[in-house]
């Protein structure tokens, strides 16, 4: 019978659309930023290293530098708060030009109250509606 088949989706990941916007996970602990190839892209990064993880230095390097104190806050006021973030900064892609984004992500902590893994998404600015936020 048809309805007894079992059903395989495809879903195309690498279609255009996913370059506006990449994932991540921070283990806090051993500061490594796992991170997809999209986010590597909008960060101006290799694909590979950000796959094996990154210490979260390196990314905060490519955010503008008048955005980093801002970025660094909204990063604490989640770790310490239990809420989650949602963020508009800048950050300077491989070609060496500024692009906003906004960041969305939360912070999970172990049995022990302890943070322990930062996890989100980023996504270009202009690929979403939230521009009525822009800092900039």
């Amino acid at each position: 019978m048809e309805g007894d088949r079992e059903r395989t989706f495809v879903v195309d990941l690498a279609d255009v659309d996913t370059a506006d916007s990449g994932i991540f996970t921070w283990d806090i602990t051993q500061d490594l930023v796992y991170a997809d190839s999209a986010l590597a892209e909008l960060f101006g990064l290799i694909a590979t290293e950000t796959n094996r993880g990154l210490p979260l230095k390196l990314y905060l390097d490519r955010v503008h530098p008048e955005d980093r104190p801002y970025l660094a806050k909204e990063i604490a006021a989640t770790m310490v708060g239990g809420r989650a973030q949602q963020s508009t900064y800048r950050v300077r892609t491989r070609g060496g030009h500024y692009v906003s984004v906004v960041a969305f992500g939360r912070c999970f902590r172990d049995r022990k109250d302890t943070p322990v893994l930062y996890s989100g998404i980023v996504v270009l600015e202009s690929a979403t509606s939230a521009s009525d936020h822009r800092r900039h």
